[in-house]
């Protein structure tokens, strides 16, 4: 991946960024807003731009295809139940006091 390096104040301060920013991952999915932790996370959105959740969760599903670009609809009762077990799995188990 090429890297541009822009100097800053006379050269004292050296910047390095990505010229090819489409493969930076965000921190929150686009569909679920939840976030962007795993590389499995990172390899879904680079694959079709969702976390992989929603890619396992939706990829398959016959009212929509996110791999052909048609996702879900958000108004919908299998969205929000999918909201509540997005929910459920994305707590942490351990509760520290």
């Amino acid at each position: 991946m090429a890297k541009e390096i822009v100097s800053l104040e006379n050269g004292k301060v050296i910047v390095v960024k990505p010229m090819d920013v489409s493969t930076i991952v965000p921190l929150f999915c686009k569909l679920c807003e939840y976030p962007m932790k795993t590389m499995e996370d990172s390899i879904s959105f680079r694959k079709i731009g969702v976390c992989h959740y929603c890619e396992n969760s939706w990829s398959k599903n016959k009212n929509c295809n996110i791999a052909n670009g048609l996702m879900p609809n958000k108004e919908t009762e299998e969205w929000l139940e999918y909201i509540i077990v997005r929910d459920i799995a994305s707590k942490t188990i351990i509760n520290f006091k």
